[in-house]
C-alpha cells in the first residue's frame, strides 16, 4: 500500500542511506523479496538473496547456510527479514563469517507490529535481546527506536485495514477490502500524529528498530 507508513518508511529510507555511501562497496541483501523500496538509496553493488526465487533475487539460499568465501563482502543488509529466519542466532554468525574486517552489518526489523505471513513470521526482539544475538559477533554502533508510543494508533488502524477482511469467508474478503477503505483517512491522519514520536524517550513502544554493528 503506497501510503502505508510512509513516516516510518521514509525514517527508514534515510537512515539506510547513511550507511550505504561507497559505490566501491559489494553488499549483500539477505531477504530481499520481490520490491526492496530501499535499494535506491543504497550506494555500492547489491547482491541480492533470497530462500525462494524472486524478481530481484541473484542467489536463492537459506541464509544461515549463506554460499560464499569468507571476507566476500563489505556489508551485509537485513530489511525486515531476520525474524522469518529458522535460527537468527545462527545468521548472525554467518553473516559474520562472509563479511570483510570491520565489515558492516544493517538490519531494520519490527517490534509492534501485527504477525503477518503465517506461519514464516517467527520472531520480534526487543533491544536486549538484539544485543545479545549480535554481540558476541559484532559490535554494535548504532541501535535507533523508528516510531514510538504516538505511532501506536497508526499499527492498531493498520491491523484493522489487513485483518477485518481476514475474519470473513474468502468470498466476501474483497468487499469487505472495500468497506475498511472507510478507515484510511483517520489511518493517514494517526500516521501524521505519529511525528510527535519525537518527544517519546522511553524507547519502550518502538514500531521498528534500525541497527548499525561491525565486525569483531
Amino acid at each position: 500500500m503506497l501510503l502505508e507508513f510512509f513516516i516510518i518508511k521514509y525514517k527508514t529510507r534515510n537512515l539506510i542511506k547513511s550507511s550505504f555511501n561507497n559505490k566501491k562497496d559489494k553488499i549483500l541483501d539477505l531477504g530481499c523479496g520481490d520490491k526492496p523500496y530501499y535499494h535506491d538509496v543504497i550506494e555500492g553493488n547489491i547482491v541480492c538473496l533470497d530462500i525462494i526465487r524472486t524478481t530481484k533475487a541473484h542467489i536463492v539460499s537459506d541464509a544461515d547456510k549463506l554460499p560464499f568465501k569468507p571476507n566476500s563482502f563489505d556489508k551485509a543488509i537485513s530489511v525486515n527479514s531476520l525474524y522469518y529466519f529458522e535460527d537468527p542466532f545462527n545468521v548472525v554468525k554467518s553473516v559474520h563469517a562472509i563479511l570483510q574486517k570491520n565489515g558492516k552489518f544493517i538490519l531494520t526489523l519490527p517490534f509492534f507490529y501485527p504477525i503477518h505471513d503465517v506461519p514464516d513470521d517467527k520472531y520480534r526482539f526487543t533491544e536486549h535481546g538484539l544485543r545479545t544475538m549480535l554481540e558476541e559477533h559484532f559490535k554494535v554502533e548504532r541501535l535507533e527506536t523508528i516510531g514510538g508510543i504516538f505511532n501506536l494508533p497508526a499499527v492498531l488502524l493498520h491491523s484493522l485495514i489487513k485483518g477485518i477482511p481476514l475474519l470473513f469467508p474468502k468470498g466476501v474478503r474483497g468487499f469487505m477490502q472495500l468497506l475498511t477503505y472507510v478507515l484510511w483517512p483517520v489511518y493517514i491522519i494517526a500516521q501524521l500524529i505519529s511525528v510527535l514520536d519525537i518527544f517519546d524517550r522511553t524507547r519502550r513502544y518502538p514500531t521498528y528498530y534500525f541497527v548499525v554493528c561491525s565486525k569483531k
